[in-house]
């Protein structure tokens, strides 16, 4: 099955499962709602987070935000709700949270536009920082970076874990086709520059959908988060990897409150769909 035919197949069951959670919101021909509002489910209140999402560097509000498969929507409707109960939330066996941030800007201190983290979930010992992705690994990557990181970065981060697979990524542009691992660097070097004295995990959250055993496509992409997962271990930014629906999982075993099993069902409902 051609990748491009996965995608759009993917972006199908995203817009009918998107149409029953939003009765009487007409999406367009690309699966694009009118208002970005549209595209939140009942638990996140959009005044919680518009200062945040109109302040991101991609202006997604008036364009990627408003998709059915958009990547950030997905992050914000997951996300939103603990912004009011970060207590509440357990994520990679942590809690304790006590604040939660959508298009975070950290700069690796190059200059050029700052990496955007989607989500950043701080807490007393430290912080999680969160890269959302929907459909975007099932177009192919090609790594590219800027002169300036391979000729200005300061010599404490030259020694890192993420440095040298950066320079592998230089040498081997397509090392990966599914991940975005120049992203993740980036993301990791400018986590490096704006949290120098904390605890950083960069969390790369993906869905996946019901039916993903049966596809090829998605245990390709799996197995190039496990060699990249292995060229990070050890460094201080600490790199996770897992998808959506195993994150809701881990969230249906713990002794919720009533409005978080909603919520949880209402995201199984909306994003957990088979092609």
């Amino acid at each position: 099955m051609l990748k491009s035919s996965i995608r759009s197949r993917a972006i199908t069951a995203l817009c009918t499962a998107h149409a029953r959670a939003h009765p009487g919101v007409d999406l367009d021909e690309k699966g694009y709602a009118p208002d970005w509002r549209r595209n939140l489910l009942p638990a996140v209140c959009a005044n919680d987070v518009a200062q945040e999402l109109s302040e991101g560097s991609g202006q997604e509000l008036a364009t990627k935000f408003r998709a059915a498969h958009s990547s950030s929507a997905l992050a914000v409707n997951v996300f939103a709700p603990f912004k009011r109960a970060p207590e509440v939330l357990h994520i990679l066996d942590r809690a304790g949270f006590t604040q939660v941030a959508f298009e975070k800007k950290c700069p690796t201190g190059l200059g050029g536009t700052p990496p955007n983290l989607d989500v950043i979930l701080e807490a007393p010992d430290g912080l999680i920082a969160i890269e959302s992705k929907c459909l975007e690994y099932l177009t192919p990557k090609t790594a590219k970076f800027a002169d300036s990181y391979r000729s200005d970065l300061p010599a404490s981060r030259r020694e890192s874990r993420w440095f040298a697979e950066m320079l592998r990524l230089c040498d081997d542009p397509k090392r990966y086709r599914h991940l975005d691992a120049a992203q993740l660097v980036k993301h990791a070097l400018g986590l490096a520059h704006s949290y120098p004295d904390r605890t950083v995990t960069l969390l790369y959250l993906f869905w996946e959908p019901a039916n993903a055993a049966e596809v090829e496509v998605f245990a390709q992409h799996r197995a190039e988060i496990d060699r990249f997962a292995e060229a990070a271990t050890g460094d201080r930014i600490a790199f996770r990897a897992m998808s959506y629906p195993e994150l809701w999982a881990d969230w249906t075993k713990l002794r919720a409150p009533q409005w978080l099993t909603v919520h949880i069902e209402s995201l199984q409902r909306r994003y957990f769909v088979a092609l």
